[in-house]
């Protein structure tokens, strides 16, 4: 057994619970509190002095290529695995990644060996079948198949609003929902059909109709990329009030080459005031991707690989006024 003790920093679980100590046994937090004493005879272990630091639970990206992704300008614009350091170093303890808009070279199998390399350096990672084709590339053939019987698999990534992806029927998508809900009713987790919303007009309303005609729990149903339009955040606002999960990309911002972007504090912000329950509201990266560099004119001028630092960025945009206070009920979400 292995050890490891916190000493003194300030502990949000997400409460906050002042300055005190963590106590952690293999891997895992077993005690929080003032003045715990080190273990003695159980192992190997360390002390380590977080005084004057804040200590935070691991961060969930949702939303994340950890083995690249991107290739739409080109060959030489594909991304290469996403490295341990860029994910750890910025707080994300836990990922969840699917395949990019090239599902023909990259392939699901390869991500969940990706995925299952990152668990063996120390994070949670689980994957997303599926992809933006039609029928969706699988594991097994099918995709229900693969939520009920494959533990690292925890929804279906699908494409929809998207020019560059093959129109999916809203009957293609009712199939594809009850697949993810089914498939994890029979496993026992809360699998999602996770859909990619592009910059077509119609946006959220293939979905819409999927919900209407399924009754699935719009919980379940989760719109990703709901800032990247004025359109298409107008639809999420009013889809997370009617009970749907809407995911914020917080790559998405008009300094990353998106000019028509809510920044993804301002949404935040924007849907708390709405009545849109924190709950509903989740923030993942979309890093591992290739985003362009600008120069100072805001022109394209290369690209680059972005890890997940967009997280941490949000956060304390959404948490930090102007003067560095900590704003009222944005508090709420980031617990």
């Amino acid at each position: 057994m292995t050890w490891m003790l916190v000493r003194g920093g300030h502990v949000f679980d997400p409460d906050d619970r002042g300055i005190a100590d963590l106590l952690i046994l293999d891997g895992r937090i077993t005690a929080v509190g003032r003045s715990l004493p080190a273990p003695s005879g159980i192992g190997e272990g360390e002390v380590l002095d977080a005084t004057g630091r804040t200590v935070l639970p691991g961060l969930l990206d949702g939303h994340i290529h950890v083995m690249g992704a991107s290739g739409l300008g080109g060959p030489a614009t594909r991304t290469t695995d996403l490295q341990i350091d860029r994910i750890a170093t910025v707080g994300v303890t836990t990922v969840v990644s699917p395949l990019g808009a090239d599902s023909l070279s990259r392939t699901i199998p390869a991500l969940l060996a990706r995925a299952a390399a990152l668990e063996a350096e120390g994070i949670s990672a689980y994957c997303y079948t599926g992809g933006w084709r039609h029928p969706v590339p699988t594991l097994t053939g099918d995709p229900q198949a693969d939520v009920a019987f494959v533990d690292r698999i925890v929804g279906i990534k699908v494409a929809v609003s998207e020019a560059l992806a093959p129109a999916c029927s809203v009957d293609d998508l009712c199939r594809l929902a009850h697949a993810a809900y089914t498939g994890g009713r029979l496993a026992g987790k809360g699998a999602v059909l996770h859909a990619h919303i592009g910059d077509h007009p119609d946006g959220l309303t293939p979905l819409l109709e999927v919900q209407r005609q399924t009754g699935i729990p719009a919980s379940r149903l989760v719109a990703t990329h709901a800032n990247r339009n004025p359109h298409l955040w107008q639809q999420a606002l009013e889809y997370a009030r009617a009970g749907g999960s809407i995911d914020l990309t917080g790559m998405q911002r008009p300094e990353a080459g998106y000019p028509h972007a809510i920044p993804p504090a301002k949404a935040i912000r924007e849907a708390l005031a709405a009545g849109v329950p924190p709950a509903r509201i989740t923030l993942s990266s979309d890093s591992g991707a290739a985003y362009p560099r600008l120069d100072a004119a805001g022109r394209a001028a290369g690209q680059y690989m972005a890890g997940p630092d967009s997280l941490l960025q949000t956060m304390r945009e959404v948490m930090l006024a102007r003067d560095g206070s900590v704003q009222g009920p944005t508090r709420t979400w980031c617990s």
